[in-house]
């Protein structure tokens, strides 16, 4: 049991110094790191000092990375509607469903960035983040489920 705890401790040291490099080669400018820090510290200030305890700032980079990617999925659902559209409709309204489904993107990526307190610069880079740590955060998911998993085998046995 003991070597499988320390495994599990160097899979997640690995794992930190993993997202770590990440966060550094991915271009965030000065302020937003000042702006993650803030929305740590509104964070810290909000909730209970229990659930905030493992929180730090390249998790909280991490978590917002990860809440960024929703509108990756909905730019998905946008891009198959334009070709539907696009194979049904002539050239000319197809440029303007390109147009409107644009507009639409964008709009949604001003507001999602407006209500994290973010600048949209900082919005775009997190989603090239997530991205690029789509195998770490894959890998991440897939052991927090295993671990929640065998937590609830010990209460049933115990």
């Amino acid at each position: 049991m003991e070597i499988q705890n320390g495994l599990e401790d160097y899979w997640r040291m690995e794992n930190k110094k993993a997202i770590r490099e990440k966060i550094l080669s991915n271009n965030f400018t000065r302020k937003d790191y000042f702006v993650f820090k803030n929305n740590v510290q509104l964070i810290k200030q909000i909730y209970h000092p229990d659930l905030t305890a493992g929180i730090d700032l390249p998790e909280a980079i991490t978590q917002m990375a990860e809440d960024s990617t929703k509108l990756r999925n909905i730019a998905v659902v946008y891009v198959v509607l334009f070709l539907i559209l696009l194979f049904r409709h002539d050239k000319a309204q197809a440029l303007i469903n390109i147009i409107v489904i644009t507009i639409v993107l964008l709009i949604m990526l001003w507001a999602n960035a407006c209500q994290r307190n973010l600048p949209v610069s900082t919005e775009l880079r997190l989603i090239k983040l997530a991205i690029r740590m789509r195998k770490i955060l894959k890998a991440r998911a897939r052991e927090e489920k295993a671990s929640i998993k065998a937590e609830k085998k010990r209460q049933r046995a115990g």
